[in-house]
């Protein structure tokens, strides 16, 4: 990634339902779609190409007769995306997320810099530590 330029950006965080923002699952797990695809809405609204593993959810309600897309196979479809991203940033709450761990674990092995806040992005694209 030359002089810091980032574009595309991989929003992590809570997916699964843990109890912390409502005792009922299904509401909590709305939430958390919610809350991711807020940042990825903020992200495009300041010109970066946010991929936002909360939308995989449509994927889920569109599967035709038959179809049923695997959680091996929607974990691997989040990884190769953020094999391709410039950066990861973590929201609110990231730190109940198991998965968010593994991803924080794998973007670094990649060299790919994990921020939390999109404050810390710009900061980092104008040189800034």
């Amino acid at each position: 990634m030359a002089n810091n330029k980032i574009c595309r950006v991989y929003v992590a965080g809570p997916i699964t339902p843990r109890g912390i923002k409502s005792t009922n699952p299904a509401i909590e797990y709305l939430l958390n779609l919610r809350d991711m695809a807020k940042v990825a809405v903020e992200l495009i609204l300041k010109g970066y190409a946010p991929f936002c593993p909360a939308l995989d959810g449509l994927l889920f309600l569109v599967q035709g007769e038959g179809q049923r897309i695997t959680e091996p196979q929607i974990k691997r479809f989040s990884k190769d995306w953020l094999e391709v991203c410039d950066a990861m940033l973590l929201i609110e709450g990231w730190q109940s997320s198991q998965g968010t761990a593994k991803e924080i674990e794998f973007a670094m092995a990649k060299g790919i810099p994990v921020f939390k806040s999109i404050q810390e992005i710009e900061n980092f694209q104008q040189g800034e530590k």
